[in-house]
């Protein structure tokens, strides 16, 4: 990712979300380049379902001491299953291109990967690259799962994760899921 790329979303951040959610972001941004580590990188939603941004360097690591057993794939551009069985995590990718929505079916499968995982005494996160679109909208689809309505589940998410930036049409199709599963 460039330095532009960087700036132009930290610039949407701004933009969309307003000055608190956007120094959020930014302090984020800041603390994890210069410290190399994961300031809020990972966000734990339930006791057991966690959502950020891809992991990188020694996240893999991290993920497993936070007893982290699952990870889901957000990213249509990036693929890693080699990594995941390196670290033994179970793994699954269900490719979204960034600032899309998941097809409804990828959430149905995502939803079912995550409930069997937790229901095994294991724990899951899901990303994307920064943890604050469709990383989220696998997240509130979970919970719509577990009786949450859409408006809910965004609002436990950003509670944990103020700068989720879903689009409407990841809003949308977690509506849509809710109507179709619940």
């Amino acid at each position: 990712m460039s330095f532009f790329t960087e700036m132009r979303r930290l610039y949407l951040h701004f933009k969309y979300q307003g000055a608190r959610k956007g120094m959020l972001a930014a302090y984020d941004k800041v603390a994890r380049y210069v410290t190399g580590g994961p300031l809020t990188r990972f966000c734990r939603i339930t006791k057991d379902l966690w959502i950020g941004g891809q992991p990188r360097g020694a996240g893999m690591r991290t993920l497993r001491a936070r007893g982290i057993t699952a990870v889901v794939n957000m990213r249509s551009e990036y693929d890693y299953p080699e990594l995941a069985k390196l670290h033994e995590l179970k793994y699954l990718r269900l490719p979204t291109d960034d600032n899309g929505a998941p097809a409804l079916d990828d959430l149905a499968k995502g939803v079912r990967f995550i409930a069997d995982e937790i229901e095994g005494g294991g724990r899951v996160y899901v990303h994307c690259w920064e943890g604050i679109g469709r990383s989220a909208t696998m997240a509130a689809a979970y919970l719509v799962s577990k009786g949450s309505t859409p408006a809910s589940a965004w609002k436990k998410i950003q509670r944990v994760r103020p700068f989720i930036r879903p689009t409407e049409a990841q809003t949308k199709r977690v509506e849509e899921y809710s109507e179709l599963h619940c």
